[in-house]
Order: structure tokens, then sequence, then C-alpha cells
């Protein structure tokens, strides 16, 4: 018995580290090989697309076109607001926007990268009712790619504007409990 458990557990080593070892080297060769394929100026090409249509649609007050640059599952965190997640709940934040005046938005795209998973691209905005600047700042936005297209997964921006200093308040006083 004790010989034959001398064999066994060597021989079942040797086998699970040599699957364990084929597993990871195939993994590896299909990443590098999925990396290899993609081309990152076809995905810069279509979030610029993207971003265009996006300023079409605020251009024309139309949420639902606006909401068909990102994926059902998207997340859009704004300055000062909680996360928004979800199509229907960011419909209605960007009508909102909408219904407020919002009708014309810039982005300025910096910088894309990433890989054939997801995109990251950085830029700045700005929001305007008519010519009139309501808002400017600076972005970071997430794609994925969803149904052939890249949808915009995750958002998040900040206004560059000057924070509006709080009125003085007079100091609290305390007092002690005898």
């Amino acid at each position: 018995m004790i010989k034959r458990y001398k064999i066994f557990v060597p021989t079942m080593l040797a086998l699970f580290i040599m699957i364990f070892y084929s597993c990871t080297v195939q993994d590896k060769n299909e990443i590098i090989k999925s990396a290899s394929s993609f081309d990152i100026k076809q995905g810069e090409a279509s979030i610029l697309q993207a971003n265009q249509r996006l300023i079409k649609a605020f251009k024309e007050k139309d949420s639902i076109k606006a909401v068909s640059c990102f994926a059902q599952d998207a997340k859009l965190m704004l300055a000062g607001k909680p996360s928004i997640e979800g199509t229907p709940n960011i419909i209605t934040s960007i009508s909102d926007l909408m219904n407020k005046g919002i009708n014309k938005i810039e982005l300025k795209t910096e910088k894309i990268w990433g890989d054939s998973s997801i995109l990251a691209e950085e830029g700045t905005y700005k929001m305007s009712h008519d010519d009139v600047l309501a808002d400017k700042g600076k972005y970071i936005v997430l794609w994925k790619p969803e149904a052939g297209n890249w949808k915009i997964y995750r958002a998040i921006s900040n206004t560059s504007l000057p924070i509006v200093p709080l009125p003085k308040i007079s100091k609290a006083v305390h007092s002690k409990k005898e």
C-alpha cells in the first residue's frame, strides 16, 4: 500500500502541474492573439463618432438618442450627484439637463487607450445653453463593446469652475452640562 502511495502522489502532482501549466500557456496565447488583432485606431474612430452622436442629440434635445451611446449596464457619475445607473435613470438625468436648458455640449478627446475589451477616454467638456456657458470640466469615460459598437460603460466628470464659497457662519457655542 505504501509503495503504491509513493508512486501515485508524485504522478498526480506531476500531472496536475502539466495541466495547470498548459492551461496557462494556452490562455496567455489567446490574450496575445486578441491583443495583436485589435486595432486601436478603429476603436478611436468609433468613440469619436459616438461623441458626435451625443453632441447632436443634445442639440436636438433627444435624450433617447443620447442614451443610445450608453451600454445597458452603464453608470454615470456627475459632480455633485449620486451615481446614476441603468438606461431609465440615465434617460431621466439627461432629460433633466436638457429641460434645464442645456442644448450644446462640446467634447474634446485628449487621449484614448485600452484593448479589445475596454477603452478609456480622457478629455474636457463644455455645456451651454445656446452660447451661455453652464459648466466646463474634465472627464474620463470607459467604453466597452456591446452589440458590435463601443458604448459608454462608466463616465465620470468634474467641473473646472470655481466652487462657490459658503456664507460665513458664526461659530457654534458649546456649553458644558453641569
